[in-house]
């Protein structure tokens, strides 16, 4: 609960430093300075090495045809190479980045290995921006 009040606090902290424009301050050092420690605050608890790491996977062609073939269905890794037209290095390549952002998950059944999404409602509404409900 305390986290939460934090970040409440954080943010009414940013917008009240934000009320105050730079171009109506004669000297903006001292806006500087609390512009900076409010920002510093507000992401404190964002995570945003996290979001690079989605946002990161989500910038390749072949990473958002995976995700949308997984929408249909849990996939094992040779339809996933034949349905993407790629090489099994390539595709392990492109599953290993949509793994570290947590968007697709595995699991092995003896030598295969099934990649299914990582059903999480972030993901969800993600899917629902990108054009694929599931």
């Amino acid at each position: 609960m305390q986290e939460n009040n934090d970040s409440e606090l954080a943010v009414k902290n940013l917008e009240l430093v934000l009320e105050t424009h730079y171009c109506d301050l004669d000297d903006a050092t001292q806006q500087d300075s609390r512009l900076e420690k409010a920002a510093k605050a507000y992401f404190q608890d964002k995570n945003l090495e996290h979001h690079v790491k989605i946002f990161e996977s989500l910038s390749d062609e072949k990473r958002l045809k995976i995700l949308h073939l997984l929408t249909f269905r849990e996939m094992c890794n040779c339809e996933l190479t034949a349905a993407t037209e790629s090489t099994q290095p390539n595709l392990t390549y492109h599953i290993k980045k949509l793994e570290e952002s947590g968007l697709v998950k595995k699991r092995r059944d003896g030598k295969y290995i099934y990649y299914t999404l990582n059903q999480t409602e972030k993901l969800k509404k993600l899917l629902l921006i990108i054009g694929k409900r599931i």
